[in-house]
């Protein structure tokens, strides 16, 4: 069965989200993208400074074994210059789920 991950990648734009998603799916890199409709309140350490800002979540759908590719294209078009890009395994997957996952994701 297909090994199913989620990438997690924080954005500092609902448009910023969207261009990412739709790269990921145009490349076929994800399966399915998400993104909440309001943008949350993120604190963090950047360079010796503690910063806020506020950011959109993206969720991707894929294949373990696309997470470098996936991973490589957002930091292509991502405007931080270190995106937060975190990958988990899904546990537990349907067989039908898994099934569509693996379909949908078929880099060229």
């Amino acid at each position: 069965m297909t090994e199913v991950i989620e990438i997690h990648v924080t954005c500092p734009s609902l448009l910023d989200a969207r261009e990412i998603a739709h790269r990921l799916l145009d490349d076929r890199l994800a399966a399915c993208c998400n993104m909440p409709i309001k943008e949350m309140d993120s604190r963090f350490h950047w360079k010796g400074k503690q910063e806020r800002q506020d950011e959109w979540l993206l969720t991707a759908k894929t294949r373990a074994d696309l997470f470098d590719a996936a991973a490589a294209a957002i930091r292509e078009i991502h405007p931080y210059e270190t995106p937060a890009i975190f990958g988990f395994k899904v546990d537990l997957v349907d067989a039908a789920t898994a099934a569509w996952v693996d379909e949908s994701c078929r880099p060229a």
